[in-house]
């Protein structure tokens, strides 16, 4: 068939209109000034409640020999004074005995209940770094603006955010619609399994069936993208699976001046060698592309012609992707050798190695095509492969066109007129894991500013939340709590 030069201008001409239809189908949303705080909150006196709230070490670690019953049950009588209100008029629990459940019961029972969550534990800080920090770690200093120390980015200050919101609904004589749970554990950055797994495994018991739950999660990030002008408010509506594989080799040994063939070292180096060359692929779909098209109205125009036709330029946006380990991180299950050990001296062949590979599951894998995966990509049976405790598959995905969703949005866009909202996928673990029973939508999501150096304080060095931030985020709890306390539009 003979295709003349005048049909291949008009096909090209015709690309070049699909493309423009739909690049201009992307809406820019021009970015405002920040919306002005109501005054009616004394923003200096709850960042001095902050600050007590951080001065308390309630520190999680993997060993039960260092855990601080004190420093808990200190912060569990700072938020009995702290908080009247609240003690008062809602029921509390004390779960495990540290960890903390509150119920404010709505006056409507045929309204499903919302659930909001943070965590009062806080990650210790590491040793021979003390040195480093502007102002000591469990000071809670106020200073230049900002409450300093551990726990003010993850997450006390989400913890104190919500409670501040309550009280202040409270001394307002507001009473919710809908029964309106908060759950703070105390053992997240462990595994929160006698914290939020208790919580959840006592609501499911009560036969509780959630409207939504928010836990705390991804934030505002600031200059994600360096073409990209507003900040954007990352919302996570699924989070990765966890799965630990030991993977172990048997050789010969002896003495090391007569080696019999092969080491046990390097039969299992050959095999991580061939795991960590062949990554599971990720692609550019589902959450991944959600996330493009809500950040691809407010680029320049060329980006914005990539975005908005995916189905032409994927290729190109996957490799883009692929070069930043973030970003690569999102699209697809992560493979990371975390521990290898073998030998005992120098001289001596060792009989056996193991090596732990740690994978961080995404939603398009699960726990079982993952240990596939392993299998096929290794292909040696002198290697052992053995599932390790604490794996979990990857969560739902929570649709975006739920209602509960959609009041979020609009609150975070109330609150950060600025920022563009886009949903996205959560590459670590958090307490919301142990809600999955309890509803089908859950969003992480913690109202917190942060650029890239501030992103590197949490876990780290100089952890801090400004006083005009710590403020916002009071005011955006405040006002969903009470949006989400009645039926939802």
């Amino acid at each position: 068939m003979i295709i003349t030069l005048a049909a291949v201008g008009f096909l090209f001409l015709l690309l070049i209109a699909v493309l423009l239809i739909r690049t201009l189908r992307y809406t820019r949303h021009h970015g405002e000034k920040n919306q002005v705080i109501p005054g009616d909150l004394d923003i200096d006196e709850a960042a001095e409640r902050l600050s007590v709230a951080i001065s308390f070490e309630t520190i999680s670690t993997q060993g039960s020999n260092d855990f601080n019953e004190d420093a808990f049950l200190k912060m569990h009588r700072f938020l009995d004074s702290a908080f009247p209100n609240i003690h008062r008029k809602l029921s509390k629990e004390i779960i495990n005995e540290y960890s903390l459940l509150y119920t404010w019961h709505g006056k409507n029972p045929e309204l499903k209940p919302v659930m909001y969550t943070c965590h009062i534990d806080v990650v210790p800080i590491e040793p021979g770094t003390e040195k480093d920090w502007k102002h000591p770690p469990f000071e809670g200093k106020i200073s230049d603006g900002f409450i300093w120390g551990r726990g003010a980015m993850d997450v006390q200050g989400g913890v104190l955010a919500i409670m501040e919101a309550v009280e202040h609904l409270l001394e307002t004589g507001f009473e919710p619609e809908r029964t309106i749970y908060l759950g703070f554990g105390h053992d997240e950055e462990v595994d929160g399994h006698l914290g939020a797994f208790a919580i959840g495994k006592l609501l499911q018991e009560r036969n509780v069936e959630l409207e939504f739950l928010l836990d705390e999660g991804t934030p505002i990030v600031h200059d994600i993208l360096p073409d990209l002008p507003n900040p954007v408010a990352l919302v996570a509506v699924a989070e990765k699976g966890y799965l630990s594989l030991e993977l172990s080799a048997m050789a010969e040994g002896g003495h090391s001046s007569v080696p019999q063939g092969l080491t046990s070292i390097a039969i299992l180096s050959e095999a991580v060698h061939k795991l960590e060359n062949n990554p599971i692929k990720g692609k550019v779909d589902g959450l991944v592309k959600r996330t493009m098209e809500a950040i691809g109205p407010q680029m320049p125009l060329l980006y914005r012609i990539v975005m908005a036709n995916l189905w032409l330029f994927g290729g190109f946006i996957k490799r883009e992707l692929d070069r930043m380990p973030a970003t690569k991180a999102a699209m697809s299950t992560t493979i990371a050798t975390t521990i290898f050990e073998s030998g005992i001296k120098e001289n001596v062949l060792p009989t056996q190695a193991r090596a732990i590979v740690n994978f961080r599951i995404h939603p398009n894998d699960s726990i079982e095509s993952v240990k596939e995966h392993v299998r096929k990509a290794i292909n040696d049976p002198r290697i052992g492969i053995r599932e390790l405790n604490g794996s979990i598959n990857p969560s739902l995905v929570s649709d975006v066109e739920q209602p509960s969703y959609r009041v979020l949005r609009k609150t975070i866009k109330n609150v950060f007129p600025e920022v563009v909202v886009a949903p996205t996928l959560m590459v670590g673990a958090t307490d919301a894991r142990h809600y999955a029973a309890l509803t089908n939508n859950i969003y992480r999501f913690l109202p917190l500013r942060a650029d890239e150096s501030d992103l590197d304080r949490v876990h780290g060095t100089n952890e801090r939340l400004s006083k005009h931030n710590y403020h916002e985020m009071i005011f955006f709890y405040t006002k969903l709590i009470k949006r989400s306390a009645r039926p939802l539009e």
